[in-house]
Order: structure tokens, then C-alpha cells, then sequence
């Protein structure tokens, strides 16, 4: 009898084992990603050698307008979100900048300077997926471009300075998952910063700053 009712016990030990642990969560984003150059080219027109100095900034910024229902489950030592996804989001792009232009050469002009029009755009109810980088990591999936539609012709950019285009995808944030499913714990934030300077070098000479950062709040449901 009691040899039999052990091996009970340890048969729903096991099975209580392999049970999912489950937890639900409001969750929230709010982001910025910056976009900076600044770079000076040089052309010759006549006798008039031309040097131009661009200046840009680009902004855009993602907040939530309310939260997205995440449920998080824990089986063999794996952690899966459904959806792994936050929605309701708005996106803000603002950009400006300046061009400066001198000449240099007999009978040429003294060149000219302007700032550009201040721009923006915005979009709403926008998704971005995220998903378990590596263990206590969450990381974004590549998103939109957000300053998609603003302006190119002031403050342009060079070919070198279009490629850059940094995005929430390039910082990774850290989330004890152990503590997701402590009910002790009302909530957490998985936050994730990037800075990274491209230097260029020749005709453009100049350099490019991306600053990514953002923050996921985990708020239990």
C-alpha cells in the first residue's frame, strides 16, 4: 500500500513538472530612435571650388495608446509569448536640418546658408513582433520605416548616410523570466539602448549617429 501510493506521488510529481507555468500582461512600448548627420562635400564649378555642410536630425518616436494582452508560458525551461507582439502603436517622425554652401575662387559668390523646413509624419495602430533573443533577452524583429515619406532634398543625404538606418531591432533588453511568474511582482521592464557613430571618410568627410532606446513594461493582468 504505501509502496503504491508512492509511486502515486511520484508520477503526479512529474506530471506537475512538465505543467506550463502561465501568467498575463498588459504590455506597453515606448521608444525613440534618433538618426544625426552632419558631413561636408566638395565639387568644383569653374573656377569656384563649392563646399557644401550638411547638417540632419531625424526622430522617431513609438508610444503605445493602450496596452496589448500578452500571455507568457514557461514549459521546459523555455519562455513563449502569445502574440509576441505589442500593438496599438503610434509612430511620430520629425526631421530638420540645415545646408550651408561657401565659395571659394576669383569673382565667385560667398555662398549661402538655409535652414530646412521642419517635417513630420505619423502613423497609427502599428504592431512590432519581439521575441526571446537568448535567455532574460528579448529583442525586436525589424520594423517599417517610420520616416518613410519626409522630405530628401533638405537635409539631404549623401548614399553614405541613407544606408544607416537604425531601427528598435538593434538593442536588446534584459527580463528576468523567473520573475514573470512570481505573482509577487506587479510588473517589469525589459529595456534596450544602442549608440553607434559611422565615420566618413573622403567626399562625403563626415560622421552619422544612430541612438536607439526603448523600454517594455510587463504589467500583470
Amino acid at each position: 500500500m504505501f509502496a503504491g501510493a508512492s509511486a502515486l506521488a511520484s508520477v503526479q510529481a512529474a506530471e506537475a513538472g512538465r505543467v506550463a507555468s502561465r501568467a498575463r500582461f498588459n504590455v506597453t512600448l515606448t521608444a525613440q530612435v534618433t538618426k544625426t548627420w552632419d558631413y561636408v562635400t566638395n565639387h568644383q564649378v569653374g573656377e569656384c571650388a563649392i563646399t557644401t555642410q550638411v547638417q540632419g536630425s531625424r526622430v522617431v518616436t513609438l508610444r503605445s495608446v493602450r496596452p496589448t494582452i500578452v500571455t507568457a508560458t514557461s514549459s521546459g525551461g523555455r519562455i513563449r509569448f502569445s502574440p509576441a507582439v505589442v500593438r496599438f502603436v503610434t509612430a511620430r517622425a520629425r526631421q530638420g536640418g540645415s545646408v550651408t554652401t561657401t565659395e571659394r575662387g576669383l569673382g565667385c559668390g560667398r555662398g549661402m546658408h538655409f535652414d530646412c523646413a521642419k517635417s513630420q509624419r505619423a502613423y497609427t495602430n502599428q504592431s512590432l513582433t519581439f521575441f526571446r533573443s537568448r535567455r532574460n533577452e528579448i529583442s525586436f524583429r525589424r520594423t517599417r520605416d517610420f520616416a518613410s515619406g519626409l522630405p530628401t532634398t533638405c537635409p539631404p543625404e549623401a548614399l553614405e548616410v541613407r544606408v544607416e538606418r537604425p531601427g528598435v531591432h538593434q538593442a536588446q533588453g534584459e527580463l528576468s523570466e523567473r520573475d514573470l511568474f512570481n505573482r509577487g511582482i506587479r510588473f517589469q521592464t525589459a529595456s534596450g539602448s544602442f549608440v553607434q557613430t559611422t565615420t566618413l571618410e573622403g567626399d562625403p568627410d563626415g560622421k552619422v549617429i544612430a541612438r536607439v532606446s526603448w523600454s517594455l513594461t510587463f504589467r500583470r493582468a
